[in-house]
C-alpha cells in the first residue's frame, strides 16, 4: 500500500490499539544531487505494512515538508524507516539517504521533537538531518501535530 497526503492532510489507519503520529517537519543541509547545486527532495516513510510519501520540495537543500502521518503500531519493537529521494523528471529518483526510528523509544506518549542524522542507504554520498515530531498514542485518543 502506498498512501500520499497533501501538506495539511492526515491519514488515519486505526486497526489496532496503538498508533504513532509522525510529522516529517523539515530537512537541513541535505546533499545536492542536481547540476544546479540543489535537490528536489521528498521522503518515503515505511511503517510496518504501509508506505507514505511526502510532497516534493523543488530546488532546496533545506526543505520544509510539515507532513503528518498516523500509522498503526502492531509491534512496539518495530522500526520506521524514512528514506529521502531527489525527484528527477527525466531519470529515476536518486537516493539521498535514510534514517530510522525505533518505535520502542516513543511509547511513553510524550511528544518528541528531534533531529535525526541522514545515513547512506547503500554507498551514496549523503549529508544533513531530518527533523521529526513523534508521538505514540492509543487509538481513540487525539494526536495533534504541533
Amino acid at each position: 500500500d502506498r498512501v500520499s497526503t497533501q501538506s495539511t492532510g492526515v491519514i488515519s489507519l486505526f486497526r489496532l490499539d496503538m498508533s504513532l503520529a509522525v510529522t516529517v517537519v523539515e530537512g537541513k543541509n541535505l546533499q545536492a544531487k542536481d547540476v544546479n547545486g540543489k535537490s528536489d527532495p521528498y521522503v518515503r516513510v515505511h511503517a510496518f505494512d504501509k508506505t507514505f510519501e511526502s510532497k516534493v520540495v523543488k530546488k532546496s537543500l533545506n526543505p520544509i515538508w510539515n507532513q503528518y502521518f498516523i500509522v498503526n503500531v502492531p509491534d512496539a519493537k518495530g522500526i520506521i524507516q524514512i528514506e529521502l529521494y531527489d525527484h528527477d523528471v527525466v531519470s529515476s529518483d536518486e537516493s539521498m539517504g535514510q534514517c530510522s526510528i525505533n518505535v520502542a523509544e516513543y511509547t511513553d506518549g510524550k511528544l518528541v521533537d528531534k533531529w535525526v542524522k541522514v545515513q547512506p542507504k547503500k554507498s551514496e554520498k549523503v549529508s544533513g538531518e531530518v527533523r521529526l515530531k513523534i508521538q505514540y498514542f492509543k487509538a481513540g485518543e487525539h494526536a495533534v501535530p504541533q
